[in-house]
């Protein structure tokens, strides 16, 4: 156990509200999706501003769905960031699309599009685009010009400004982003078709008019339980609190000089983890590791991956580059000042004395 962690969840500031919320809960006897899950999808929806919030077990099925629900499947190829957490390339992969890798912008880490070749038989196979909210920058899609479905993995990007062209974007609610539910994730839109669809195929299929254990469709089990939205509730109920106490760790984190490598906009920009970027970063990181700091490397690059065999030969030289330096260091919202200030100054003493 490391003296500072990495991340800690956004509950523990309101662990009793938790408590007493998934008491109830469990109380209740209903436990599965529910009451809960809709009142999350409400505060969800009215946050965004989209018309329909659909709730499913992870950003990865959200993501997942929402190509599917966008005709997403074999013989396809899907635009997308070889730099990112690699669950936004296996969904294209488990559609049987493959990912269409586009190199990112040294400054921001998002996807850049002036890169992007497209011949005449590639605009043929371009299906969608999937640009990733690198650790929470929200990439601006207004430039984008073809005429395929954009669905955004804004699954780091949870409180950012959502204004900009989309189908449908994803959040996700794992243990380190800004709010959580444990597991668990919610797809955004205002297509209606899209949120029909992906509303029926997360509970195997069943459509609206469907008799008990009929499926019209042909589905998953990717729901949220009324567990999991309990304890998400709880924290969209003190989101601006949330928010706030994360922006004062950047602010703290600014003050002593260390500041997040990514060019961003900090009004609209709530990162889900604190990157830096440094020289040496793999002895710098086992310094820092041996002092009882937990830190680590984000992200290796997708094209690399034992996993994506088949793109191993590609190169993203930008990409790698950033991958080589990224340095994730302890942030979440209940972090003592002392501790990032013994953070920043364990740092600054392993760049200085190149450890």
């Amino acid at each position: 156990m490391y003296k500072i962690p990495l991340s800690k969840p956004s509950y523990l500031p309101y662990i009793d509200e938790v408590l007493s919320a998934t008491e109830k809960v469990l109380r209740s006897g209903f436990i599965a999706q529910g009451e809960q899950v809709e009142q999350f999808e409400q505060m969800i929806s009215d946050y965004t501003g989209c018309k329909y919030a659909v709730a499913v077990s992870s950003g990865t099925a959200g993501l997942f769905l929402c190509l599917k629900a966008v005709g997403i499947g074999p013989g396809d190829e899907v635009i997308t960031s070889p730099y990112s957490f690699i669950a936004s390339s296996n969904v294209i992969v488990h559609t049987g699309a493959t990912p269409l890798f586009v190199d990112i912008d040294r400054d921001t880490y998002n996807i850049d599009l002036s890169k992007l070749d497209l011949t005449l038989e590639k605009l043929k196979t371009v299906k969608a685009y999937m640009p990733v909210d690198c650790f929470g920058n929200p990439k601006d899609t207004s430039n984008y010009n073809l005429a395929t479905p954009i669905i955004i993995d804004s699954c780091e990007s949870f409180g950012s400004k959502l204004d900009r062209p989309f189908d449908a974007a994803v959040y996700a609610f794992y243990g380190n982003k800004q709010i959580t539910t444990a597991e668990g994730g919610c797809i955004v839109t205002d297509n209606k078709r899209i949120a029909e669809y992906c509303r029926a195929v997360r509970n195997q299929g069943r459509a609206p008019g469907d008799q008990w254990l009929d499926s019209t469709l042909l589905g998953w089990n990717f729901r949220m339980s009324d567990i999991h939205a309990a304890i998400g509730l709880v924290q969209l109920k003190h989101l601006d609190d949330i928010l706030e106490r994360r922006k004062r760790v950047i602010e703290q984190y600014k003050e002593n000089e260390i500041i997040l490598s990514q060019r961003i906009d900090y009004k609209k920009f709530n990162p889900f983890v604190f990157v830096v970027e440094v020289n040496d970063r793999d002895s710098v990181m086992k310094f820092m590791l041996n002092k009882g700091i937990e830190v680590k490397p984000y992200f290796p690059t997708i094209h690399k991956q034992k996993c994506m065999n088949e793109y191993n030969h590609l190169s993203f030289p930008v990409a790698e580059k950033v991958a080589s330096k990224t340095l994730a260091l302890p942030y979440y919202s209940s972090i003592a000042n002392q501790d990032v200030n013994y953070v920043c100054k364990t740092l600054k003493e392993a760049i200085k004395y190149g450890v």
